[in-house]
């Protein structure tokens, strides 16, 4: 049974590293959880790391190897021998053996799948067509299937057999003579009926299922609707040929999240906190240089109102507000819309609805926070033709930040791109412009007209 990982295990650790007491290291080890171990990696140096993961038992190691960051998983692999390799990756389930095996080189690649038995390569090989990004690519194969005509008493025995090689049952699967998803039987449902019943008649009839190609997206989204342990997935004629497991999934949502916290900022998703410092530069200096040039924009706009504001300084002051406003309601948008898009609550359909009440929701907002905005500026000193002329730019401004949040991700949903995209650049660019053309160009109106 494992145990939690305490402060004293890091002390025990660095002692037995230090005085080489390997069956010391393994003993400490062995009660503690993989994803505790993959913890205790962390804070120690990937010398130590390499060190202590060569000790650990195939089965153990194959599971903390799924525990670490990207980048450390491949200076493990790169660290031990094949022949160990294959040990290691012969423990896991066939969807993880997939991602591990899809991150070697052809010839490492090549060496493990003859390792690892014919069975299993075979099964490995058939996922590696799918994209990683896929229900084909996130399934496993191993899985609990049979004949509709058979017993329940032969179902449980052939769930006996199965067990001793597959983890986290918790559904048999029913087909047919051709191998075609018939219906799914929940464990509890199928310790509860009696012995002689025939499986196709305690079966669920019509199965929630996907298929190969359906994004994982799609597939955390299906998870969460029916609140389900585990999904049968099948090919373009119906047949099963594997299963996701809410574990897989609860990795898919964490992956999804974070996929969408980095591309809101800007920031290359393959990014770790501890990357050496030219990889982190080469990953952020692209959106850097874009963003650079959506700033040009907005400067160029301002440029052009020079003379406006050389006529009255007081509106280089106030300017940055109506931008930096805009800005904020714009990132309040992004954020709810591309939240909808993620949850499939936005489709094409309510797709113009959602457009309206972000805009209605911009104009009040922007009316509120205008009059405000007018009013304080009325306070410290501005003249009430400054204040009006605030408040009709700051209208404007969160009306274009109301209706650029929500249709620039809808469009990029619409062009298969990642809705996210349309973070602090492309939107951000638009109520710059927006705030700065609306309140300079008003203020050269007013001015021309007399009024300011």
């Amino acid at each position: 049974m494992a145990v939690e990982v305490r402060k004293d295990h890091f002390e025990q650790l660095k002692h037995l590293l230090e005085v080489k007491d390997e069956e010391g290291i393994k003993k400490l080890l062995s009660p503690l959880h993989a994803s505790d171990i993959a913890k205790i990696f962390k804070e120690l140096r990937t010398e130590d790391v390499v060190r202590i993961f060569k000790l650990l038992p195939p089965e153990v190691a194959s599971e903390v190897i799924l525990e670490v960051d990207e980048q450390l998983r491949k200076e493990l692999i790169a660290s031990i021998s094949p022949a160990r390799l294959v040990e290691v990756v012969d423990e896991m389930a066939t969807d993880d053996a997939t991602d591990v095996i899809s991150e070697l080189s052809f010839e490492d690649a090549k060496q493990v799948l003859e390792g690892i038995g014919r069975e299993d390569a075979i099964e490995v090989q058939k996922l590696l067509r799918y994209p990683e990004d896929t229900a084909g690519g996130k399934m496993q194969t191993e899985l609990v299937s049979v004949i509709e005509d058979a017993t329940v008493e032969e179902t449980i025995e052939e769930l006996r057999k199965k067990s001793e090689e597959i983890e986290n049952i918790s559904s048999v699967f029913v087909v047919d003579s051709q191998g075609r998803l018939t219906g799914v039987v929940p464990l509890d449902r199928l310790i509860l009926a009696k012995p002689y019943m025939r499986i196709k008649d305690i079966a669920e009839k019509d199965p929630i299922k996907v298929s190969t190609d359906v994004d994982q997206e799609e597939v955390a989204r299906i998870f969460q609707k029916y609140d389900l342990l585990s999904l049968p997935v099948v090919d373009e004629n119906n047949r099963l040929v594997g299963r996701i497991t809410v574990d897989d999934v609860v990795d898919v949502i964490e992956e999804e999240i974070f996929e969408d916290f980095y591309r809101m900022a800007s920031l290359n998703i393959g990014e770790h906190v501890l990357d050496p410092p030219m990889r982190s530069f080469r990953m952020r200096y692209p959106w850097l240089l874009l963003n650079l040039l959506t700033a040009s924009i907005a400067a160029g706009v301002v440029k052009a109102f020079e003379g406006t504001i050389e006529n009255m300084v007081v509106l280089a002051a106030l300017m940055p507000i109506v931008a930096g406003l805009g800005g904020n309601a714009a990132t309040q948008t992004i954020t709810v819309v591309v939240r909808g898009l993620a949850l499939g609550e936005i489709e094409l359909r309510n797709a113009g609805k959602v457009l309206f009440k972000e805009a209605v929701v911009g104009l009040a907002n922007g009316l509120l926070v205008g009059a405000v905005a007018a009013l304080v500026s009325y306070i410290i000193g501005a003249n009430m033709v400054i204040g009006l002329l605030l408040f009709l730019a700051m209208t404007a401004n969160l009306l274009i930040a109301g209706l650029s949040g929500a249709l620039i991700p809808l469009v990029l949903k619409w062009f298969n791109a990642d809705p996210a995209l349309s973070s602090s650049i492309f939107v951000t660019a638009c109520t710059d412009v927006g705030g700065f053309f609306t309140f300079l160009g008003l203020a050269a109106l007013f001015m021309r007209l007399g009024i300011l």
